[in-house]
């Protein structure tokens, strides 16, 4: 297996189920490349002349091809995502080159190694698998390029190139199914098939679809339908037609498949109680259908004379007229072809017919995906190009139902945000399971031939058990040479009956054998499942343990740094205390200042005034009779009149007003007390 490209195959798949902001196809890729552009960065590169670098580090890391067009616009995604804040952590120029600067992303890193151990897994398992089955391991064989082919038919469409991936898969479909049946191992495989075709979409380019889109239903897909098919096949078609109705979508079927279908539930009904083998071998038979559903005989022509009414009600609109697209098709390259395909002449002019109408409806040959307007729905093959070229120049006209489910769903916002992922995976797992298992059955002719010849020559040494174990026999490829068989019935009776027995004992034998080896592995993975879960709880605790013991720490630090910052507030508060105490000292102290600048004036004239009254009285002899005599003799006089009269009132007028705003209004006090500058050293601590 390709360990590279199965990681990242189960990485995206971890990142699509994941995102919540995942709204078109590319957006499951931006974690990818920004983790190469982090890994880049911790390399010391800063800089690039050309995104070609990016892209040469990111398919090497990831075994995936990135487009440059497509690069290109994730980049442009990222460059607007970690850009914040005027801060340029990724920069991509006009002419592709780039700048690089403290890229950091490690999100994914843990999902990664649970991917590593995943891939691990199932190579182990895929390997012991192929020993219990006694196939010796082929160079390059692997599960992924099993589960890859679905991406590689989708690729067809949605890129027109077409790759080839091999022819038989039996084994890997055989594993896949068998570990459908184990959850853990079985969820690994999904999200390994849903990378795959997440990665199909780098290459896909479309933004719409066609407004009209007309689906032409084949025989099997209408069989699946009725649910007279697997479970599985009639849940994958329900699903088309219900995602296809709610994007406008229209079906038709001709009438000749609605004649194809009744010919074939007749003959079904007419051999109702002479089949056995071909039910056993073939898993998507009719009978089987039959079989879980309790139908017999008559309800098969039950159901045959309803269809038309079935087929209405499903919303499908039946074309009557044919003979056109028939007479086209009879004569045809491609009738030929198909003739050699579908092995009946019938069945081959039904699909030709079916193409020659489809081609008439898209008008001409399409290259694009989104603009096709019709297509040949089937449910049971993949009809490649009808040509042999590995480059298909236009669409196929025909396409099968799981295909068309993952390229809408996948590539459809609307139907991604209302499904369910797993329901998708689990229609593409299983359509392409049955496909490649149907695909290594022998020709329904042949197996019908052998049933009869069992039926015929059959006596007591050949149990219902031994046609079960033949009937394996047959499915698992280990008798091949039916039509050998069948000859050696008209030759010999008994030589066909000893050799039935021979190959119903060699698979009794061997099926002994493989249920003791796969039971052995199975609980082998069970113990090494039990072991990583322990593994787990174990670090699961000591992760809690070390969690409890940091918020303990935290606690502790908090507490402290609590504590500190509260003896810092009160040695603070108390230090603010003395810095009151002498700020208060220096503001009294300019307050003193400032009534001493009114009061030593107003002294100084309360002491002239009380000296000048001295002497007067010392020049009257101290008596104050005379020294009113003589003041009022001056009163009289112009000249001492006026002084007198200035003197009281300048005094009383210029200071005692000062006096009393500087010593009893506290008001003004206080203003004064604002405007003084307050040393910087008396200022209050912050806390």
């Amino acid at each position: 297996m390709k360990e590279n490209k199965a990681i990242t195959y189960s990485l995206l798949a971890h990142i699509r189920n994941t995102g919540t902001l995942m709204k078109g196809p590319i957006d499951a890729f931006v974690p990818l490349i920004k983790r190469a552009l982090h890994q880049l960065n911790e390399q010391g590169i800063s800089k690039g002349q050309s995104i070609l670098e990016i892209q040469r580090y990111a398919s090497e890391i990831y075994s995936i091809d990135f487009p440059l067009p497509v690069l290109k616009s994730i980049l442009k995604k990222i460059e607007s995502e970690v850009n914040e804040g005027g801060v340029i952590n990724f920069q991509l120029f006009n002419d592709n080159s780039f700048l690089l600067k403290e890229f950091y992303f490690v999100d994914y890193e843990e999902s990664l190694q649970e991917s590593k151990r995943d891939v691990t897994t199932i190579e182990k398992l895929f390997l012991d698998f192929l020993k219990i089955n006694n196939i010796e391991p082929e160079a390059n064989q692997s599960v992924l390029r099993f589960i890859e082919k679905n991406k590689m038919s989708i690729s067809r469409y949605i890129s027109n190139i077409h790759v080839s991936n091999g022819t038989d898969y039996t084994i890997e479909a055989k594993f896949v199914d068998f570990f459908k049946k184990i959850p853990h191992v079985y969820e690994i495989i999904k999200r390994l098939y849903l990378g795959s075709i997440i990665t199909g979409f780098l290459e896909f380019k479309t933004d719409s679809y066609a407004n009209k889109v007309e689906l032409l239903l084949d025989t099997n897909f209408v069989v699946s339908l009725l649910d007279l098919n697997t479970p599985e096949s009639t849940h994958t078609c329900n699903k088309l037609l219900e995602v296809c109705r709610n994007i406008g979508y229209n079906f038709s079927i001709l009438s000749d498949t609605i004649d194809e279908i009744k010919f074939l539930l007749k003959k079904k009904a007419e051999n109702f109680s002479n089949t056995f083998l071909g039910k056993r071998i073939n898993p998507e038979d009719i009978y089987n259908a039959c079989e879980r559903r309790r139908l017999n005989g008559s309800d098969l022509e039950r159901i045959v004379d309803n269809i038309e009414d079935l087929v209405h009600g499903e919303g499908i609109n039946i074309i009557p007229h044919t003979e056109k697209w028939k007479n086209i098709a009879k004569f045809s390259k491609e009738f030929n072809y198909l003739k050699d395909v579908r092995n009946s002449k019938v069945s081959a002019l039904h699909d030709a017919t079916a193409i020659f109408y489809v081609r008439e409806k898209r008008g001409k040959p399409i290259r694009d995906f989104e603009k096709v307007n019709c297509w040949f729905v089937n449910n049971s093959f993949s009809q490649t190009s009808l040509s042999n070229e590995g480059y298909i120049e236009f669409q196929n006209e025909s396409i099968r139902a799981d295909e068309l489910l993952n390229i809408l769903w996948l590539s459809n916002p609307g139907i991604n945000r209302n499904s369910d992922n797993d329901d998708f995976i689990d229609i593409g797992l299983t359509s392409i399971v049955a496909f490649t298992l149907s695909r290594s059955l022998p020709k329904a002719s042949i197996i019908r031939e052998l049933d009869d010849n069992i039926q015929k020559y059959r006596d007591e040494s050949i149990s219902d058990k031994d046609i079960i174990l033949i009937s394996t026999r047959i499915s698992n490829r280990q008798l091949k040479d039916i039509e050998g068989l069948n000859k050696l019935a008209e030759t010999s009776k008994e030589e066909f009956v000893i050799k039935l027995k021979d190959e119903a004992n060699k698979q009794l034998i061997e099926e002994n054998n493989r249920i003791e080896k796969l039971d052995g592995l199975l609980q082998k993975f069970q113990l090494q499942v039990t072991k990583v879960g322990k593994e787990r709880l174990r670090l699961k605790q000591k992760n809690e343990h070390i969690d409890k013991q940091e918020l303990s720490y935290q606690a502790k630090t908090s507490e402290l740094e609590l504590k500190l910052a509260n003896e810092r507030k009160e040695k603070i508060i108390a230090k603010n205390k003395l810095i009151a105490i002498a700020r208060n000292a220096f503001i009294s102290k300019k307050v003193k200042k400032w009534r001493l600048q009114i009061l030593i004036p107003f002294l100084a004239a309360a002491g002239i005034a009380l000296i000048g009254i001295l002497i007067l009285l010392s020049s009257n002899q101290w008596n104050f009779s005379e020294l009113f005599n003589n003041i009022e003799k001056i009163k009289k006089d112009s000249l001492g009149s006026l002084l007198m009269a200035m003197i009281g009132p300048v005094i009383f007028a210029f200071f005692m007003p000062v006096f009393i705003l500087r010593f009893f209004n506290v008001s003004n006090i206080e203003a004064f007390k604002k405007t003084i500058t307050i040393p910087s050293e008396l200022m209050d601590e912050e806390l």
